[in-house]
């Protein structure tokens, strides 16, 4: 045996005592913070009544040498800290700046130690989520020439969750408000709204930073705009003289002070909670997943998609979380899917029957087949409709824009303003959004019209056998049923004009009739928005529906049959549920092999 030398014997009392004596003291000196709610506004910050357990154990029931027992405020999850001096912690965080100012202070501390002994499994869970999202993240964050440290954002705003929703109904990773996703081209709907999309709500968070920045040229300012809003900062600088943010933090808005000093926090302990005892669940860790994207129209079931595709349902709505139902109604166009790319292979070689097969929606009122009136079948969709108010005495923009839900700027740019002067009796052009019934191309009357003489004949003369109270009397001169021919509607682009009236400009004639600035353009070949006058004629084009007769056919037998010509979107369901034919007739009839159709194709079918 080898016995230890006296110096080895000595290091080790010494470090064995520092260790206890450092659990002793941080176990006592722990400072309370003050809590905070991931996801959720600054407002929302807990009482600092508000208990943290802290246990003493002896340094030899320890996971860690001089670590301390801790229990997660929220989550009840106990954990083994190992304190840090706040010099080594300072020294770290010196060695984390790279284009972003890190400075340790008393609010940097305040937040690390609140991490650290209050939310310790809030650091866990996102060491857990960061693998799946941050190459991501770090994609747009090199397209856009923004600070790498700036992925931390996303954890102070959501905690990595893209279906997060704030009490102020922020929503997504980068927590956008409705007007602000759709400034920056989100897409919010019924069935999709991409403040959840990954990739997309991603990408405009840093063009929204982006913007910031060029406003502040600074990227404290910028992350501390994020939170508050341009405007704050703005007045704070202002009011201060000052546009350094740490020289400025006293002057900025109460909820906004934890923002900055809560992202260096976590900053640190994204890269620094091995050394402090806190491990990801490797068995809870999410990796990214190699995918590929599909651009789909509807109707489609997406249960039925994923299941014909060997996927399950729940990785679907992990992939695609601004998915935000399960179907896609009819009249859904374009809507992007994310698959793993092992389905994807399957999709391809089999797309005509998935998608012939997953178009079977399961809930009536997002089937555009389900709802009708006496007018024919429709759906709903969103759309901005447009209104017009008289100014009042005592009005003026802001009091404007508050009554119906908007910006001033939108009231400037709707009306074509350079200022916010307004005059009494003035008509002023605004638009809301709203859900507005619009009707589908076929129609159940023109289903009933699709009827042949033969088969009313044959139904009037069976009703009059099972009549035996009936007088009988000499047979009359039979009339002749017009029976009008089948026909279905054909969507088609024409030309229209409209003739510029007093007030108008180009941006309001192109939202007028549905198109765009761009387009109105090119259709005029006018080079500048701004040379057109009153009575000039300017051409759109618009799309409306015509309707087609269908070609009727009779065979030996007395069978009588419609030849149907394919739309676009249509399927061997659709044309199914449309004409009251099973699919395996229509197969039989035409000869068809699978269920694959192609637009312009001559599809017989037995009335």
């Amino acid at each position: 045996m080898i016995k230890p030398s006296l110096k080895t014997l000595l290091l080790s009392s010494f470090l064995l005592t520092g260790f206890c004596s450092l659990a002793q003291t941080d176990s006592v000196k722990v400072k309370k913070v003050d809590a905070l709610v991931i996801g959720e506004k600054p407002e929302a910050l807990v009482s600092e009544e508000e208990n943290t357990e802290i246990v003493d154990i002896d340094s030899s029931e320890a996971v860690y040498p001089g670590s301390i027992r801790v229990v997660d405020t929220r989550d009840n999850v106990v954990f083994n800290i190992i304190p840090a001096s706040d010099e080594v912690i300072e020294e770290r965080i010196r060695g984390l700046e790279n284009q972003m100012p890190m400075p340790w202070n008393d609010h940097v501390k305040k937040y690390v130690d609140y991490f650290l002994y209050k939310r310790p499994n809030f650091v866990k869970q996102m060491l857990e989520r960061k693998e799946f999202y941050f190459p991501v993240f770090e994609k747009y964050l090199v397209k856009y020439n923004i600070p790498d440290e700036m992925k931390y954002l996303a954890l102070l705003e959501s905690g990595l969750n893209p279906n997060a929703v704030s009490r102020a109904k922020a929503v997504g990773l980068w927590q956008f408000m409705s007007y602000t996703g759709k400034e920056y081209g989100l897409r919010i709907n019924d069935y999709v709204d991409e403040r959840r999309h990954i990739d997309k709500s991603t990408e405009a968070s840093f063009k929204y930073l982006t913007w910031l920045y060029n406003r502040f040229e600074d990227w404290e300012l910028a992350l501390a705009s994020y939170n508050t809003g341009p405007g704050r900062i703005r007045r704070a600088i202002r009011k201060s003289g000052k546009s350094d943010y740490w020289s400025l933090h006293r002057y900025i808005h109460p909820d906004t002070r934890a923002y900055v000093p809560q992202w260096e926090a976590l900053n640190y302990l994204m890269n620094y909670s091995a050394e402090h005892g806190i491990f990801p669940d490797y068995t809870k860790t999410v990796y990214p997943v190699e995918s590929e994207n599909l651009l789909l129209d509807g109707p489609l079931n997406l249960v039925t998609f994923a299941e014909l595709n060997y996927l399950d349902y729940e990785t679907l709505k992990f992939l695609n979380p601004h998915l935000i139902t399960h179907e896609l109604p009819a009249y859904a166009r374009d809507v992007e899917i994310r698959v793993p790319t092992v389905n994807y292979a399957y999709f391809e070689e089999n797309k005509e029957c998935v998608l012939d097969s997953a178009c079977i929606l399961s809930t009536p009122a997002t089937n555009v087949l389900a709802l009708e009136d006496d007018k024919g079948y429709y759906h709903f969709e969103h759309k901005s409709v447009k209104h017009y108010y008289r100014v009042r005495s005592g009005d003026y923009l802001g009091k404007i824009a508050e009554r119906y839900g908007t910006s001033v700027s939108k009231l400037k740019s709707w009306n074509g303003l350079r200022s916010n002067t307004i005059r009494q009796g003035q008509r002023l052009v605004y638009y809301t959004r709203e859900s507005v019934k619009v009707y589908d191309a076929y129609h159940k009357d023109d289903e009933e019209k699709t009827v042949v003489a033969k088969a009313e004949t044959k139904a009037t003369e069976s009703k009059e056998e099972n009549r035996t109270n009936v007088k009988v009397e000499p047979p009359k001169e039979t009339k002749t049923v017009a029976v009008e021919q089948p026909f279905h509607y054909e969507k088609k682009t024409v030309t229209r004009y409209h003739f510029v009236k007093n007030g108008e400009n180009l941006t309001t004639i192109a939202r007028k009739h549905g198109v765009t600035v761009k387009d109105m353009l090119s259709w005029n070949d006018l080079r500048s928005a701004n040379k057109i006058m009153r009575g000039q004629r300017l051409k759109y084009q618009t799309t409306i529906s015509e309707k087609v007769y269908d070609k009727v056919s009779s065979e030996d037998n007395g069978d009588t049959f419609i030849v149907y010509t394919v739309q676009k979107g249509d399927t061997l369901w659709t044309l199914s549920q449309k004409h009251g034919v099973s699919i395996s007739e229509i197969k039989r009839l035409n000869g068809l092999s699978n269920n694959s159709i192609k637009v312009g194709q001559k599809i017989k079918l037995k009335s």
